[in-house]
């Protein structure tokens, strides 16, 4: 019967030092598991704690599930901090360190390529939200054939003034329409060119979109440290010209890069 199971939270160069690595999942050690170049970042767990039934009725609980996570976080940051990692997904886990050399073995050609794309870089998340009554209301400013036609509404006689009201609504709902799209691929292309890779993402309200906004982006950027300034500078001038008129940003990170890894390392 095994008693113990490695928790390995993903892969890093084997020169890395662990001296500074944070206590783990079940503040548990972090230690390596090295197989040649690369080595696996892991902590011994017991197996009747992470039994497949037993963890899949604790996912139910959030505080459960979120200590986890952010020791599953933490090893990653620390990680991404002092070298490139690739990181696996939570749960990962393997009935002894012999498998997981094993894996390392079997996966060295496949982890040779993101480790030499991903390199350095960190990973930062920009979701945009827009309010529409702001966005309205700022309108003028970014459109100059809205601002004719109101002037020729208000001195227009009665019975044109109300036509041109009712076309008014119209052009203000395409014009807002036309303004969110046009904004997000200024500021997705803006931040693209300061990064080393990107991926895009179905935007999604995790909020009351009364508050927050309509979800436009939910974009994540890899960047090179040495580009950070540079990327920061971007994402300060869309701010600058975009948050008057509605638009709301939601930056975070620097992230380990999730989302630059993808099935190739799973």
């Amino acid at each position: 019967m095994i008693e113990r199971l490695c928790y390995v939270y993903g892969v890093v160069p084997a020169s890395i030092n662990t001296a500074t690595a944070p206590k783990g999942i079940e503040q548990g050690a972090v230690n390596l598991i090295p197989n040649g170049e690369y080595a696996a970042l892991a902590t011994s767990v017991r197996a009747a704690d992470y039994a497949p039934a037993r963890v899949e009725a604790l996912t139910a609980d959030v505080d459960w599930v979120s200590e986890r996570a952010m020791a599953h976080d933490r090893v990653l940051t620390w990680a991404s901090d002092n070298s490139p990692v690739v990181p696996f997904p939570m749960w990962t886990l393997f009935r002894v360190a012999a498998a997981v050399n094993a894996m390392l073995s079997k996966r060295r050609p496949e982890l040779r390529e993101p480790f030499s794309r991903l390199g350095g870089g960190r990973e930062f998340i920009v979701r945009i939200y827009v309010q529409a009554g702001p966005l309205m209301e700022n309108l003028n400013s970014h459109v100059a054939a809205l601002r004719q036609l109101e002037e020729e509404a208000a001195n227009a006689s009665p019975g044109q003034k109300y036509l041109l009201q009712r076309k008014l609504e119209g052009l203000r709902r395409d014009a807002g329409r036309d303004l969110a799209s046009k904004a997000v691929s200024e500021i997705f292309d803006s931040l693209k060119t300061c990064s080393m890779q990107t991926v895009r993402e179905q935007p999604v309200n995790s909020g009351a979109p009364r508050e927050q906004g309509r979800a436009i982006l939910n974009a994540s950027f890899l960047v090179d440290p040495a580009r950070l300034v540079e990327f920061q500078g971007a994402l300060t001038s869309m701010v600058a010209k975009y948050e008057s008129s509605g638009f709301k940003f939601d930056f975070t990170g620097p992230w380990p890069p999730y989302h630059f890894v993808g099935e190739r390392t799973e």
